[in-house]
Protein backbone atom coordinates (compact mmCIF):
# COMPACT_ATOMS: atom_id res chain seq x y z
CA UNK A 1 0.00 0.00 0.00
CA UNK A 2 1.48 3.22 -1.49
CA UNK A 3 1.66 6.30 1.55
CA UNK A 4 -0.62 8.47 0.15
CA UNK A 5 -3.34 5.52 0.35
CA UNK A 6 -2.09 5.14 3.97
CA UNK A 7 -3.16 8.58 4.72
CA UNK A 8 -5.95 8.46 2.90
CA UNK A 9 -7.04 5.59 4.95
CA UNK A 10 -6.12 7.16 8.37
CA UNK A 11 -8.00 10.76 7.19
CA UNK A 12 -11.04 8.45 7.08
CA UNK A 13 -10.94 6.43 9.73
CA UNK A 14 -10.49 9.22 12.02
CA UNK A 15 -13.07 11.38 10.46
CA UNK A 16 -15.60 9.19 10.72
CA UNK A 17 -14.80 8.30 14.19
CA UNK A 18 -14.51 11.70 15.22
CA UNK A 19 -17.88 12.59 13.41
CA UNK A 20 -19.62 9.83 15.05
CA UNK A 21 -18.89 10.31 18.67
CA UNK A 22 -19.69 13.69 18.79
CA UNK A 23 -23.27 13.30 16.65
CA UNK A 24 -23.66 10.33 19.36
CA UNK A 25 -22.75 12.74 22.21
CA UNK A 26 -24.82 15.36 20.67
CA UNK A 27 -27.69 13.90 20.12
CA UNK A 28 -27.49 11.90 23.39
CA UNK A 29 -26.79 15.59 24.58
CA UNK A 30 -30.39 17.16 23.50
CA UNK A 31 -32.60 14.16 24.63
CA UNK A 32 -32.10 11.77 21.89
CA UNK A 33 -32.55 7.84 22.28
CA UNK A 34 -29.31 6.20 23.23
CA UNK A 35 -28.32 3.51 19.80
CA UNK A 36 -27.62 -0.01 20.30
CA UNK A 37 -24.11 -1.01 19.49
CA UNK A 38 -25.36 -1.70 16.05
CA UNK A 39 -26.59 1.74 15.72
CA UNK A 40 -23.33 2.78 16.60
CA UNK A 41 -21.06 0.44 14.13
CA UNK A 42 -23.10 0.65 11.44
CA UNK A 43 -23.11 4.60 10.61
CA UNK A 44 -19.27 4.20 11.75
CA UNK A 45 -18.60 1.75 9.09
CA UNK A 46 -20.39 3.41 6.44
CA UNK A 47 -19.11 6.54 7.62
CA UNK A 48 -15.32 5.40 7.17
CA UNK A 49 -16.06 4.16 3.66
CA UNK A 50 -17.44 7.78 2.83
CA UNK A 51 -14.88 9.65 4.44
CA UNK A 52 -11.93 7.46 2.89
CA UNK A 53 -13.60 8.22 -0.19
CA UNK A 54 -14.20 11.65 0.15
CA UNK A 55 -10.14 12.39 1.87
CA UNK A 56 -7.21 13.35 -0.37
CA UNK A 57 -3.90 13.56 -0.59
CA UNK A 58 -3.85 16.88 0.81
CA UNK A 59 -6.03 18.68 3.37
CA UNK A 60 -9.47 20.22 2.03
CA UNK A 61 -11.89 21.88 4.29
CA UNK A 62 -14.78 21.38 1.71
CA UNK A 63 -14.34 17.69 1.42
CA UNK A 64 -13.55 17.52 5.17
CA UNK A 65 -17.33 19.39 5.48
CA UNK A 66 -19.17 16.85 3.14
CA UNK A 67 -17.52 13.81 4.22
CA UNK A 68 -18.05 15.42 8.06
CA UNK A 69 -21.89 15.95 7.12
CA UNK A 70 -22.30 12.78 5.64
CA UNK A 71 -21.29 10.77 8.35
CA UNK A 72 -24.12 12.61 10.82
CA UNK A 73 -26.30 12.19 8.26
CA UNK A 74 -25.78 8.24 8.21
CA UNK A 75 -25.67 8.57 11.89
CA UNK A 76 -28.82 10.32 12.59
CA UNK A 77 -30.77 7.73 9.87
CA UNK A 78 -29.13 4.54 10.83
CA UNK A 79 -29.12 5.11 14.54
CA UNK A 80 -32.38 2.96 14.76
CA UNK A 81 -30.51 0.08 14.65
CA UNK A 82 -30.37 -2.00 17.10
CA UNK A 83 -32.52 -0.04 19.77
CA UNK A 84 -34.52 -2.25 21.53
CA UNK A 85 -37.23 -0.56 23.82
CA UNK A 86 -40.39 0.59 21.35
CA UNK A 87 -42.02 4.04 22.58
CA UNK A 88 -45.14 3.51 23.47
CA UNK A 89 -47.12 0.07 23.17
CA UNK A 90 -50.20 -1.97 23.88
CA UNK A 91 -51.92 -2.91 26.72
CA UNK A 92 -52.02 -6.35 27.37
CA UNK A 93 -56.28 -6.27 27.37
CA UNK A 94 -56.27 -5.93 23.91
CA UNK A 95 -57.78 -8.60 21.87
CA UNK A 96 -57.29 -7.42 18.32
CA UNK A 97 -54.84 -7.18 16.03
CA UNK A 98 -51.79 -5.40 17.28
CA UNK A 99 -50.78 -2.00 15.71
CA UNK A 100 -47.35 -1.48 17.10
CA UNK A 101 -45.29 1.83 16.07
CA UNK A 102 -42.08 1.40 14.41
CA UNK A 103 -39.32 -0.65 15.54
CA UNK A 104 -37.82 1.25 17.91
CA UNK A 105 -40.21 4.25 18.09
CA UNK A 106 -37.53 7.10 17.40
CA UNK A 107 -37.96 9.42 14.93
CA UNK A 108 -35.29 9.57 11.70
CA UNK A 109 -35.80 13.07 10.86
CA UNK A 110 -35.32 15.65 13.68
CA UNK A 111 -38.13 16.65 15.49
CA UNK A 112 -37.52 20.07 16.70
CA UNK A 113 -35.23 22.52 15.92
CA UNK A 114 -32.82 21.33 19.56
CA UNK A 115 -31.57 18.66 17.40
CA UNK A 116 -30.86 20.78 13.95
CA UNK A 117 -28.61 22.55 15.78
CA UNK A 118 -27.44 20.28 17.86
CA UNK A 119 -26.28 18.69 14.79
CA UNK A 120 -25.06 21.27 12.76
CA UNK A 121 -22.81 22.28 15.81
CA UNK A 122 -21.18 18.60 16.40
CA UNK A 123 -20.27 19.03 12.40
CA UNK A 124 -19.01 22.07 12.81
CA UNK A 125 -17.00 20.89 16.02
CA UNK A 126 -15.75 17.95 13.70
CA UNK A 127 -14.76 19.84 10.80
CA UNK A 128 -12.71 22.34 13.19
CA UNK A 129 -11.30 19.42 15.42
CA UNK A 130 -9.88 17.51 12.74
CA UNK A 131 -8.65 20.03 10.19
CA UNK A 132 -6.90 21.59 12.94
CA UNK A 133 -6.17 18.38 15.02
CA UNK A 134 -4.46 17.18 11.57
CA UNK A 135 -2.37 19.97 11.01
CA UNK A 136 -1.19 19.91 14.74
CA UNK A 137 -0.62 16.20 14.54
CA UNK A 138 1.74 17.39 11.59
CA UNK A 139 4.07 20.01 13.22
CA UNK A 140 4.36 17.55 16.43
CA UNK A 141 5.62 15.09 13.95
CA UNK A 142 7.81 17.72 12.04
CA UNK A 143 9.24 19.09 15.44
CA UNK A 144 9.28 15.60 16.87
CA UNK A 145 11.86 14.97 14.23
CA UNK A 146 14.01 18.30 14.15
CA UNK A 147 14.36 17.32 17.68
CA UNK A 148 16.29 14.19 16.53
CA UNK A 149 18.07 15.56 13.99
CA UNK A 150 19.47 18.40 16.69
CA UNK A 151 20.14 15.73 18.97
CA UNK A 152 22.64 13.85 16.34
CA UNK A 153 24.31 16.69 15.66
CA UNK A 154 24.71 18.03 19.08
CA UNK A 155 25.29 14.92 21.15
CA UNK A 156 28.85 13.45 20.50
CA UNK A 157 28.36 9.51 21.01
CA UNK A 158 32.13 8.14 22.12
CA UNK A 159 32.72 5.05 20.26
CA UNK A 160 32.46 2.37 22.35
CA UNK A 161 35.73 0.10 22.28
CA UNK A 162 36.34 -2.96 23.48
CA UNK A 163 38.63 -3.54 26.72
CA UNK A 164 40.51 -6.50 27.42
CA UNK A 165 39.45 -8.31 30.49
CA UNK A 166 41.59 -7.17 33.51
CA UNK A 167 42.20 -11.06 34.59
CA UNK A 168 41.86 -14.46 33.06
CA UNK A 169 37.94 -15.22 33.39
CA UNK A 170 38.89 -18.42 35.84
CA UNK A 171 42.06 -19.04 37.95
CA UNK A 172 43.40 -21.76 39.73
CA UNK A 173 44.12 -21.01 43.03
CA UNK A 174 47.43 -23.11 44.32
CA UNK A 175 48.02 -23.52 47.67
CA UNK A 176 51.87 -22.40 48.80
CA UNK A 177 54.19 -24.76 49.87
CA UNK A 178 55.02 -24.70 53.36
CA UNK A 179 58.87 -25.20 54.68
CA UNK A 180 58.14 -27.44 57.64
CA UNK A 181 60.84 -30.15 58.26
CA UNK A 182 58.98 -32.78 58.67
CA UNK A 183 57.00 -32.33 55.43
CA UNK A 184 60.71 -31.74 53.52
CA UNK A 185 61.85 -35.39 54.68
CA UNK A 186 58.65 -36.93 52.78
CA UNK A 187 59.87 -34.78 49.92
CA UNK A 188 62.76 -36.75 49.20
CA UNK A 189 61.58 -40.17 49.81
CA UNK A 190 61.52 -42.32 47.08
CA UNK A 191 62.97 -45.51 45.87
CA UNK A 192 66.52 -46.20 47.17
CA UNK A 193 69.29 -45.83 44.88
CA UNK A 194 71.03 -48.89 42.86
CA UNK A 195 74.36 -49.28 44.70
CA UNK A 196 77.29 -48.95 41.38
Amino acid sequence: MRASRKLRLLRGVAGASIATFVALASHVWVGGQMPGMLGIAVPWLLSAMVCTLLSGIRLSALRLSVSVLLSQALFHSLFVLGAITPRGGVAPHVHGPLVLPSASGAVIVPEDTGMWVAHGIAAMITVLALHRGERLVQALVDLAFAVARWLSRAVVVAPVLPVAPARPRWTVLVAPLRAEPRLAALRRRGPPLPVV
